[in-house]
């Protein structure tokens, strides 16, 4: 199917008056006319609520009927009876974890096209993990690069082992993981917060420790608790820096922290980030950390340590241009998830970046 702006599309149709949406018996094996139902359920069989599932017209160019399923999971789109072209079925699905919003399409019982006269059954399915029919898969994928100022060793020989830290992204206890690289990748993880660690077994020797860092490490720990970075170009990814050692270079491992990278337009030494449990519209200071960036630079690592767990911050940043100590025109400012008012992160968190702005 083509990607279509689904939002864009919705509010054409309905202003078009083509579009019409209700909830019907969905679920059963008998197609109706002009309309498309059906059930979208969790690998597990729940129904899922609040799903986007489109009809999309294979002739026409960005032409979808939209509908969302109701608390059993159920939807029904009327499709337009004077549209030529056959339709094929398609549903997404968004959910937020951690402070991070993901992004799943989800799996059809039938993926042929049907014709609008006949009217069609489709079933979809959240599913996690597995391959998709362009070849990736469903699940993410965790990438580890060897570090470049250490004796370089086989990376096909590291054996990783996720440990999933509280519930994974669909409320389930989810699994560990364990497997060997694959030209550098892990790859088909259900989406969820691990407990990372790994271990260099040779062919012909005794076993020995990895150390672990992030994808640019200022220290190696013997394993990092993270969530999933949201990539635009290679998906949802887990990266990691590993050398091998004895001991890691902190005593860390266990530490409640955000960190990221703060990105600006003009050098961001001397900036501020902040984060802090808000309290209605203020802050509670006693949950407040700072950290001041001392390189120069148009991007710099931050961390923020000692912060309480499953706590929602807000992580905000701020470079006083004047030095006046106060908000000023001119002065550069950022907030965590701008374009989604409220957003926070909760820690350990390592993919939190952060990008300054004029503040007007």
């Amino acid at each position: 199917m083509n990607m279509h702006d689904l939002t864009s599309t919705k509010a054409s149709l309905l202003l078009s008056g083509l579009l019409v949406l209700g909830v019907g018996e969905a679920g059963t094996s008998k197609p109706t006319p002009f309309t498309m139902t059906g059930v979208v359920r969790m690998s597990t069989g729940q129904p899922i609520q609040g799903v986007d599932v489109y009809a999309d017209n294979t002739l026409h160019y960005n032409m979808n009927a939209v509908g969302t399923t109701d608390k059993q999971g159920r939807y029904t789109i009327t499709l337009p009876k004077n549209e030529i072209g056959t339709w094929r079925g398609g549903a997404r699905l968004s959910r937020e974890y951690h402070g991070t919003v993901y992004e799943f399409q989800l799996v059809p019982g039938d993926r042929s096209e049907f014709a609008t006269r006949i009217g069609a059954v489709r079933d979809f399915t959240w599913q996690l993990t597995g391959k998709r029919p362009d070849g990736g898969y469903y699940g993410g994928t965790l990438w580890m690069y060897g570090a470049v100022n250490a004796p370089g060793f086989d990376l096909s020989r590291v054996e990783v082992t996720l440990t999933p830290v509280g519930a994974i992204i669909d409320g389930s206890p989810g699994k560990v993981v364990k497997g060997f690289l694959v030209g550098s990748q892990l790859r088909d993880i259900p989406i969820g917060r691990y407990k990372v660690s790994a271990r260099y077994v040779p062919e012909n020797g005794a076993p020995q420790t990895v150390l672990i860092g992030a994808r640019n490490p200022s220290n190696y720990e013997l394993s990092m608790t993270s969530d999933f970075r949201r990539s635009n170009t290679i998906g949802d990814v887990l990266e990691f820096t590993v050398r091998l050692g004895e001991k890691p270079t902190t005593s860390k491992s266990d530490a409640m922290y955000v960190s990221g990278e703060l990105r600006a337009d003009v050098d961001v030494k001397g900036a501020v980030v902040t984060v802090c449990v808000m309290k209605g519209d203020e802050c509670d200071v006693a949950t407040k950390r700072t950290t001041t960036i001392t390189s120069s630079g148009t991007s710099a690592p931050y961390r923020l340590d000692d912060l309480q767990e499953n706590a929602r911050y807000r992580l905000s940043a701020w470079k006083d241009s004047n030095g006046d100590g106060r908000m000023n025109a001119g002065d550069l400012f950022g907030v965590y998830g701008a374009d989604v008012p409220g957003t926070t992160v909760t820690a350990p968190n390592m993919f939190t970046s952060i990008s300054l702005a004029p503040w007007r």
